[in-house]
């Protein structure tokens, strides 16, 4: 098994199921197939922090997304506020948390015994499969040898059942230095192969390049650039293209390492 690596767990899993049957940055099947496992009146909680809740680039900040990390034990959470004050930092929403906290604990017991068991055989079916056809292409080092950065931890794909028509790309590191992202199984092989290795290759580049949201579409263009460079055009960011094209150009004048090539790029704007 490489270093991409396709996982999946019950507890993030039971976070998307509760934020797609409330429509909380989701509207999918998924959510209609299981509408009636909550309550009105917890869906229309679950809404009233919408804006909290969903990580969605430009319009939602996702202030309380980080709850998602208590739903396996969101009782110890709720002791926390009750007797501790709450997460500091976060006092003025002692009540919303609270209520959010308090229905995560109230399914719990009902998804892991009625729902999780169907959804743990499509994520484990599905895990194997992508995993199998992973491991046969390389993709991990064919992406280190192309970029010429190499990692010593493992890239996570997390596969949730839930999160069709809704943010994915959720990417955070863990306590050991490996990287853990979010993704949907509802697409097939070859899309799942652009995406995964499109942020395989933006961990690469964060060893080098430091990340931030000023030059986005330079650090997502060059990332990009070296995917279809290894797969072919992927059309999953077709916005960057001149990022990419200016990308290839200059590598076909001479050899490039990724941080020249980014600040080459700095006044792309400007060159076009």
């Amino acid at each position: 098994m490489g270093k991409i690596q396709c996982v999946y767990d019950k507890d993030n899993n039971y976070f998307f199921h509760l934020m797609s049957v409330a429509k909380v940055g989701y509207d999918n099947a998924y959510g209609e197939k299981h509408k009636d496992s909550m309550s009105e009146e917890d869906v229309a909680t679950l809404r009233k922090y919408e804006k909290e809740l969903t990580m969605k680039g430009g319009e939602y900040n996702g202030k309380l997304f980080w709850t998602g990390m208590y739903v396996g034990n969101a009782k110890d959470a709720i002791h926390k506020i009750q007797s501790e004050g709450g997460f500091p930092g976060f006092e003025a929403y002692h009540d919303a948390l609270l209520e959010i906290f308090g229905i995560f604990v109230k399914y719990y017991d009902d998804y892991c015994k009625r729902i999780w068991p169907e959804e743990e055989k499509l994520l484990d079916q599905t895990a194997r499969e992508w995993q199998r056809r992973f491991d046969e292409e390389g993709l991990d080092e064919k992406a280190e040898r192309l970029v010429g950065i190499r990692s010593e931890t493992i890239f996570f794909a997390s596969l949730i059942s839930s999160i069709g028509h809704g943010v994915e790309a959720i990417i955070y590191e863990t306590e050991d230095g490996n990287t853990v992202d979010l993704f949907s199984i509802d697409r097939d092989y070859n899309s799942a192969r652009a995406l995964f290795l499109h942020e395989y290759i933006i961990t690469l580049l964060g060893k080098r390049i430091p990340f931030s949201l000023e030059a986005y579409d330079r650090y997502e263009g060059l990332a990009e650039y070296y995917t279809e460079e290894l797969i072919g055009k992927t059309y999953n960011f077709t916005d960057m293209d001149r990022y990419i094209e200016f990308y290839r150009r200059k590598m076909s004048e001479k050899a490039y390492a990724p941080e020249e090539l980014f600040e080459m790029a700095a006044g792309l704007e400007i060159e076009i």
